[in-house]
């Protein structure tokens, strides 16, 4: 337990710990009060056996004197109503602790997955580069809600029942010590003892639920995002397979864990039981008490049993939940306190919202750029030098591989180069300095990710609907040559819901849709990483038409697999081997480059 308090302590924040502490104050007051409903009703079944111990016992005679009572009968009616308010108040305040606990809960368990989502946009891209997407998903929308109710809420449920424990058995030391001693070795022991046969046990299905839950998500994510290469292929039970098979291990691991929790509960039901006989043949054999004694001890045992079993139970499978999700909590633990990470990635995503671009008046350049993804391999893009004047256009061509595409992400500031430099005007470009360097940007990826939304929003991609300037929408769209299809073919025109990825499109239509929503900021910048290779020839025309509009009044970088899509370029560069080899306009590649020559004819 006191690793829970360790990580809860580190992930609450002031305000968090404050309404703990408020909660945990309601949590003991509700304990205190049951409580003294418990003890309320040895006076009342001592009156109800014996009305003559109204004037031996001094504290039920100062009572009886004290509100001028003239019979037992009147006073035996004020201690029952006594004991029912008070057993009213305890289950009311009982209520609303739920309920405050609940509330907290569930904020807390919001502000937990908007805090981990926060700290995962906040990452660099090259974070990306080594997370599977499916599995930062789960932990945001699924794990996030486990360690909450795995761990908090079970945590507070052991603390919430070990409390009434507690008052209960001082209670129960005043009446009678030695058998509260007994009660407290005997059941305590036999939670404990089972509880440790089953820890290890415990704590190994905790790690596989992990896993198993980690592998639902991908199966899922893999089954459902392929849709349509797994029905040509007609692979849909092997996809179904491999989902079933972490889904099973989930299913038993939760009712193993389920059936762990549950176990003391039946046996000491019955010892229980038996423990209250042995308490009532103690009282006659060995002490020889009367019934009428018995009688208020028996009852206080019993409502006292009837509280410390449930309360018993609930601290062990409590403790048995908390120790089937630790490895969840962990996990999270790790992800938003990664040292690597940000502290306070919300105020890092606000500045990034706000930031203004770099200024580009006159020239960009790499120099001497190598980058390695991993220190063990070797570099992808070795030694590049590029010079990129403002308002120029920029043509990168090479065999797959090569590293155009990995040089142009260095150029987005998307990874940091591991030797070199990126110049702006003479200035370098590093660190904070990024960001604002890729607000110069429009980019074109040759896979356009598209939202289940309408053209428009896809268009303003994550622009507040408020602040979507339409006619720059329109002006894109134009330029994209979209504009007509939109109007003409789509039945709500800018409105229209496209679908998951845009399915209900064609992929030319998605990829002018990528194009348009590059251009919907006006950027200095457009970076088009072979964006016309999923146009037919009349469009790509089209488009390269109305790009070539744009000629002169922004800086341009082409990566082409079709040659003839660069031809217009004011410089060409060819990769090979993450270096570049040449350069030089359209004309002067194909009688300098025995590959450029080659690759023209096979296009």
């Amino acid at each position: 337990m006191l690793i829970i308090i360790r990580y809860f302590y580190k992930l609450l924040s002031k305000k968090e710990k404050k309404k703990l502490i408020f909660l945990f104050a309601a949590t003991i007051t509700t304990s205190f009060i049951e409580v003294v409903g418990i003890a309320s009703i040895m006076p009342f079944m001592a009156v109800v056996s014996n009305p003559d111990v109204t004037r031996t016992n001094k504290w039920l005679q100062k009572t009886y004197e004290l509100f001028q009572f003239d019979n037992t009968h009147n006073f035996l009616i004020f201690l029952g109503t006594i004991l029912l308010v008070l057993l009213i108040c305890s289950n009311l305040f009982k209520a609303l602790t739920v309920w405050a606990t609940l509330k907290y809960c569930n904020r807390f368990n919001y502000i937990l997955s908007r805090r981990l989502l926060a700290q995962y946009l906040s990452r660099p891209y090259s974070f990306f580069l080594n997370r599977n997407t499916s599995d930062m998903g789960k932990n945001v929308l699924a794990e996030v809600k486990g360690a909450i109710d795995g761990c908090f809420i079970a945590g507070m449920q052991v603390v919430s029942s070990g409390l009434v424990i507690l008052f209960i058995m001082g209670l129960l030391l005043l009446v009678e010590p030695l058998i509260a001693v007994t009660i407290a070795v005997f059941l305590g022991g036999a939670y404990a003892g089972i509880f440790l046969l089953v820890r290890r046990r415990l704590t190994r299905i905790s790690k596989e639920q992990v896993h198993a839950q980690t592998m639902k998500f991908k199966a899922a994510n893999e089954a459902l995002g392929g849709i349509k290469d797994i029905k040509i292929l007609g692979r849909e039970l092997q996809f179904l397979k491999n989902f079933a098979v972490h889904a099973e291990q989930h299913s038993l691991n939760t009712v193993v864990a389920g059936t762990i929790s549950l176990l003391p509960k039946y046996v000491l039901e019955v010892l229980s039981l038996g423990g209250i006989l042995l308490i009532t043949m103690y009282y006659i054999g060995a002490r020889n008490d009367s019934a009428t004694q018995m009688v208020p001890l028996l009852a206080v045992y019993a409502f006292a049993g009837y509280r410390i079993l449930p309360a018993l139970q609930q601290i062990f499978a409590g403790i048995a939940t908390v120790r089937l999700n630790l490895a969840t909590l962990e996990l999270l633990y790790r992800d938003l306190n990664d040292e690597e990470g940000n502290h306070a990635p919300e105020c890092v995503l606000q500045h990034r919202e706000i930031v203004q671009p770099v200024p580009f008046r006159s020239v960009f350049e790499l120099q001497n750029v190598s980058f390695c993804y991993k220190a063990d391999q070797g570099p992808v893009v070795n030694g590049v030098n590029v010079t990129i004047a403002r308002n120029t256009s920029i043509g990168l061509v090479g065999a797959t591989g090569s590293g155009k595409t990995t040089l142009v992400d260095i150029i987005l500031g998307l990874l940091i180069p591991t030797a070199g430099r990126l110049l702006v005007d003479g200035m370098e470009i590093s660190g904070e300095a990024l960001v604002s360097w890729q607000r110069n940007f429009g980019y074109v990826p040759q896979q356009i990710y598209l939202c289940d939304d309408t053209v428009t929003r896809n268009i303003a991609f994550g622009v507040p609907d408020e602040k979507i300037d339409m006619p720059a929408v329109i002006r894109a769209a134009r330029i994209a040559n979209l504009h007509d299809f939109v109007e003409k073919k789509l039945p709500h025109g800018y409105e229209t819901i496209i679908g998951e990825r845009g399915v209900r499109l064609s992929g030319g239509q998605r990829q002018r849709i990528g194009i348009a929503r590059a251009l919907y900021g006006d950027p200095a910048f457009l970076i088009m990483d072979e964006a016309t290779n999923a146009l037919d020839g009349i469009t790509e025309e089209a488009v390269m038409e109305a790009l070539g509009s744009l000629s002169g009044k922004k800086t341009i970088i082409m990566i082409a697999h079709r040659l003839t899509t660069v031809k217009d370029c004011d410089m060409i560069y060819i990769m090979e081997h993450g270096r570049i080899t040449n350069k030089g306009t359209y004309e002067e590649l194909m009688k300098s480059s025995a590959w450029f020559q080659s690759a023209t004819r096979q296009a």
